[in-house]
């Protein structure tokens, strides 16, 4: 079974890029890779990668697949910036992981960029689509949210027929 590697972070020592961070499912575990390590991984499948996603020239690109619309650079200790700053001015993003019910209501998994794992109900959720503060896992689609699957799709192989 191959992991679930869900990007939250890029990690900085000033303007160089060090790697990047994400959580792992199903265990939980805090990743690191660097660029190079987590294209591989992308290209040869070796795990699910969801947030980034490679473009045709091999460029690291926000996973459109996965709803991305943003990701944080961590910096140095305690120091969070989004990616894309002008977008949204806060120093943590939330990352829709799934749902589950409780007491007759939809409620969505998520973690941050800084791993508290919580639940939110559909209108905070909505909310912080709105505002920007969840960077990826769901998009709102006629005031609906839409939570993107934890699920790549697998390759068809077809045997080719010996003539």
């Amino acid at each position: 079974m191959c992991r679930k590697l869900i990007v939250n972070n890029l990690i900085k020592l000033g303007n160089r890029e060090i790697c990047w961070e994400g959580l792992a499912l199903p265990k939980g575990e805090i990743w690191e890779m660097t660029a190079k390590q987590l294209m591989n991984c992308i290209k040869q499948g070796t795990d699910e990668v969801y947030g980034l996603a490679l473009d045709a020239e091999d460029n690291l690109i926000f996973d459109e697949s996965f709803y991305t619309v943003n990701l944080m650079t961590k910096t140095h200790v305690n120091s969070f910036v989004p990616l894309k700053e002008q977008d949204c001015l806060v120093n943590c993003f939330y990352t829709v992981i799934g749902t589950h019910k409780e007491k007759n209501a939809i409620m969505y998994d998520v973690i941050s960029t800084k791993y508290e794992r919580t639940s939110f109900d559909e209108t905070m959720v909505k909310t912080l689509i709105q505002m920007g503060v969840i960077n990826s896992g769901c998009k709102l689609q006629d005031d609906k949210i839409v939570v993107a699957p934890l699920e790549k799709p697998k390759a068809v192989f077809k045997k080719e027929q010996e003539v």
